[in-house]
């Protein structure tokens, strides 16, 4: 029944599966609750401009694409930072322009073949090594920085002006915090799809908050749905030929439902 382990493809996938989940449940409380969850949408765009301006200038996109999403993301936090435009406006500015000029590259580009489709949906069973690697290491970035910045991310996120007051460096920490999510983007773009990444992040907390408000629990019931979920997804996909992150998200939303459901029933 599962014979189809044996082959490394399929192994890889469900490594970078379990990575990017990880990634996606431990970064969706910070931007979901900040109200930061389209940031993820907004990068998405940008990647897609990244990645085709990848193919054309090197023999490892993702090498181009990291620093470019990056810069985009930082961007648009100075931009919001500094009042100049406000955050939803920057991320709408910011990755409309990206996505034009990516489309602008995949028409105009010589020397190429890409599918536009395979770029908007993605496909985890093409993966790279190179993907494989990165995915593992924004996974431990983005692990190790919750870790050593638990706290002070948790007042981040509750009360930003109360964290100022307690000399927690906001600005570092959100820079920072916006890079690490760019990187998760760029990484996962190629595999789930630059349409379905925001789903990624935003359904953990979702689900989460259904069934408890305390943060720690929300952390943790996010990152085991997101596991069963991504796993589960690849083993229903595989033998149906259907894509991958498309099937995440509808298993998402079946989950969601589920849970409502059942929270509904509970309640009369």
């Amino acid at each position: 029944m599962f014979d189809f382990l044996q082959y490394e493809f399929i192994q890889h996938a469900i490594i970078i599966g379990i990575a990017l989940a990880l990634s996606a449940s431990l970064l969706s409380p910070f931007l979901v609750l900040n109200q930061q969850a389209m940031i993820a949408d907004g990068l998405a765009h940008v990647s897609f401009a990244g990645v085709i301006l990848g193919i054309i200038l090197s023999n490892e996109p993702l090498f181009i694409a990291v620093p470019f999403v990056m810069a985009a993301s930082l961007f648009i936090k100075y931009l919001s930072t500094k009042r100049t435009i406000n955050g939803d406006a920057a991320i709408g500015l910011v990755s409309a322009v990206s996505f034009a000029i990516g489309l602008i590259l995949v028409k105009k580009g010589q020397g190429f073949n890409i599918s536009i489709e395979s770029m908007l949906v993605g496909n985890i069973f093409t993966a790279t090594n190179t993907e494989l690697i990165l995915s593992i290491v924004v996974t431990c970035l983005i692990g190790a920085f919750i870790l050593f910045n638990y706290r002070a991310l948790l007042l981040m996120t509750y009360d930003e002006n109360y964290a100022k007051f307690s000399k927690v460096k906001t600005v570092m920490l959100g820079y920072i915090l916006s890079g690490l999510t760019a990187f998760f983007i760029v990484i996962s773009v190629r595999t789930i799809g630059t349409l379905l990444i925001s789903a990624l992040v935003i359904f953990p907390s979702i689900i989460s908050s259904q069934w408890t408000k305390s943060f720690k629990n929300t952390l943790f019931i996010g990152i085991v749905s997101s596991f069963v979920i991504v796993i589960a997804g690849i083993f229903i996909a595989h033998p149906l030929e259907i894509p991958v992150g498309s099937t995440i998200v509808i298993l998402y939303a079946i989950l969601l439902l589920i849970m409502l459901l059942i929270k509904t029933i509970l309640r009369r």
